[in-house]
C-alpha cells in the first residue's frame, strides 16, 4: 500500500485543522480527523484499550484491484485502507478494510471483511453556509500490538534466542521451589514424551514389512472364491433373468453327481403309493415330498424335459436322509468308517453311493480339529437346509408354502421363513383349490414364497437375549 498522500496524516500531524476527538456517543470509538481527502473523517473502534494522547496515525490506501497505489491520489471507499500508529512500545493497525471491503463488492463479501453491515455516516456544519454535509466515513477496527514481542516466533518464544531453553528452566525451578503434585505432573509429562529422532527409521522398516506381506495376501478373485466356499447359503446369480438361472441347479448338485442319480425306478412308478416304495431314502408317510415329486413324475410322462425336476426331488431325498443319518458320521473311529457307516444308513443304490457320499461328506461336513473324521457343525446343518430349500423352489415352480416344509424337515417354521428370505424370495398370497367330498372344488388363501426377479435380500431381524432391568 502507498500513503494516501506524501508524508503523515493523524491526529498529531503538523496541520493545526486536524485534531482528534470522540464520538458524539462517547464509548470506545473515536472520530480522527484526516487531511481533506476524498476519505474524510475515519471513524475507529477499539475495545479494551485506549491509544495515549499524541500518538501518531496515518492512513494508507492501496487499489482494489491490486495495483500499487499512486501518490498524492485521494483515497475513496473502493480502495483498501489501512490505518497505522505507533508509541515507542506499542504499534496499532487496523484489519478489516482490505480485500472485499469495497463499496463495489457485493453485500456479503463486503460485511463479512468489514464486520459490519451498512454505512456510517458523519454530518459536517458549516457555520457560515449554515448547512450540514453528511460525507461516509469507514469504521475502521484497531488491534495493538507490543512492538519487543513482534518479530518473536512461536518456536522462539519456547527455546528462547541463543538456544536458551525456557521449558528446561521452567523445570529447574518447578523442582526447586514447586510442591509435590507440579514435580509429579512434570516427571509424568518426561514419560509421556515421544522421542522421534529414530521415527525416519523405524517408519521406513514399517513400509518394507507391510510391501512384503501385502505380497502375500490373496487376490480378489481367491477371496471371493474362499468366502463363497465359507458360505451356508448357495451362491445366487444375481444377473439372472429366468428363476430357474437365480439358483441353478448346476450350481445346487455337481452336475457329475446329478447325472449319477438313478431315477429309473421313480419314472418307472405307475402310482404314488409304488413312487414311495421305489423312494427309499424317506418314509412313506412324507405328506409334502412324496406328492410334489409323484406330480414331476407324471409330468415327465408327458414332457422328459421335466426329469431334471425329478431329479431335483430325488435329490432333496437324498439330502434329507443324510441329514437323517449325519449322527453316524460322529461315532465312526476314522474318515473312511464314517464313510462307510453313512453310505449303509442312507441305502443308496451301490452304482450311486460313492460319488454321492463323497459329495455329501465334501460340502455338507467338515473335520473336527486335531481328527479327520467329518462331522455336521450347526452351519453345516444350515447349508443342507437352505439346500433342500432352493431345491424345493424348482420343484414347486417357485412357490413354496412354508407350512408343510417346516412339518417335512422337522424344524420351527420361523426358520423356513429366516432361509427362504436369506436366499431372497418375497412373501405372497396365492389361492389353492382343492376338492371336497361332494365332488365340489374348495378355494383357500395361503402365504407362499415366491423366487422373483430382481431378488431381494431384506435384513434379518437379529435375535438375541432380553437385557434384564
Amino acid at each position: 500500500m502507498a500513503p494516501e498522500r506524501s508524508g503523515k496524516r493523524g491526529a498529531a500531524a503538523a496541520d493545526s485543522s486536524s485534531k482528534r476527538r470522540r464520538d458524539a456517543s462517547g464509548s470506545n470509538s473515536a472520530t480522527l480527523r484526516v487531511d481533506k481527502s476524498g476519505v474524510g473523517p475515519v471513524l475507529v473502534s477499539i475495545s479494551d484499550f485506549c491509544p495515549p494522547s499524541g500518538t501518531d496515525f496515518s492512513l494508507y490506501r492501496g487499489e482494489a484491484n491490486g495495483n500499487d497505489a499512486e501518490e498524492n491520489v485521494e483515497a475513496t471507499l473502493n480502495d483498501r485502507l489501512l490505518l497505522a500508529g505507533e508509541t515507542p512500545t506499542i504499534q496499532y493497525i487496523s484489519g478489516n478494510w482490505g480485500w472485499g471491503a469495497s463499496a463495489e463488492s457485493p453485500v456479503e463479501v463486503r460485511r463479512e471483511t468489514r464486520g459490519y453491515t451498512g454505512d456510517y455516516m458523519i454530518g459536517e456544519y458549516d457555520p457560515e453556509a449554515k448547512t450540514v454535509t453528511l460525507r461516509k466515513a469507514p469504521l475502521l477496527t484497531l488491534n495493538r500490538s507490543v512492538k519487543a514481542l513482534a518479530g518473536l516466533s512461536a518456536m522462539a518464544a519456547e527455546r528462547g534466542d541463543g538456544a536458551f531453553d525456557y521449558t528446561k528452566a521452567r523445570r529447574d525451578l518447578g523442582e526447586a521451589f514447586g510442591n509435590k503434585k507440579q514435580k509429579q505432573a512434570a516427571r509424568n509429562m518426561d514419560r509421556m514424551r515421544v522421542k522421534t529422532d529414530n521415527m525416519d527409521g523405524v517408519l521406513a522398516e514399517v513400509a518394507t514389512g507391510i510391501d512384503e506381506s501385502a505380497a502375500n495376501l490373496p487376490s480378489e478373485g481367491e477371496l471371493v472364491a474362499s468366502l463363497n466356499a465359507s458360505r451356508a447359503l448357495p451362491v445366487p446369480n444375481t444377473d439372472a433373468t429366468e428363476p430357474s438361472e437365480a439358483y441353478a441347479l448346476s450350481t445346487l448338485v455337481p452336475p457329475a453327481v446329478f447325472k449319477s442319480l438313478n431315477v429309473r425306478p421313480l419314472l418307472a412308478a405307475s402310482s404314488q403309493q409304488e413312487l414311495s416304495q421305489a423312494l427309499r431314502l424317506v418314509p412313506s408317510s412324507s405328506q409334502w415330498l412324496i406328492p410334489r415329486l409323484w406330480h414331476a413324475v407324471q409330468s415327465a410322462h408327458q414332457d422328459s424335459s421335466s426329469q431334471d425336476a425329478v431329479r431335483a426331488g430325488y435329490y432333496i431325498a437324498v439330502l434329507l436322509s443324510f441329514r437323517r443319518n449325519a449322527r453316524a458320521l460322529s461315532n465312526a473311529s476314522s474318515a473312511a468308517d464314517a464313510v462307510a457307516v453313512l453310505g449303509s444308513k442312507m441305502r443308496l443304490a451301490d452304482r450311486e453311493r460313492d460319488i454321492v457320499i463323497e459329495d455329501l461328506v465334501a460340502r455338507f461336513a467338515e473335520k473336527t480339529r486335531g481328527t479327520q473324521i467329518p462331522v455336521v457343525t450347526p452351519t453345516c446343518e444350515t447349508r443342507v437346509l437352505a439346500h433342500i430349500l432352493a431345491l424345493a423352489l424348482h420343484l414347486e415352480q417357485f412357490s413354496v408354502a412354508p407350512q408343510p416344509v417346516s412339518q417335512e424337515l422337522g424344524i420351527p417354521v420361523q426358520r423356513v421363513h429366516e432361509l427362504y428370505r436369506s436366499l431372497g424370495c418375497t412373501m405372497g398370497s396365492a389361492t389353492q383349490h382343492s376338492a371336497d367330498e361332494s365332488g365340489g372344488t374348495t378355494s383357500t388363501r395361503e402365504k407362499r414364497w415366491r423366487l422373483r426377479l430382481p431378488l431381494s435380500f431384506q435384513n434379518l431381524r437379529m435375535r438375541g437375549g432380553r437385557g434384564r432391568g
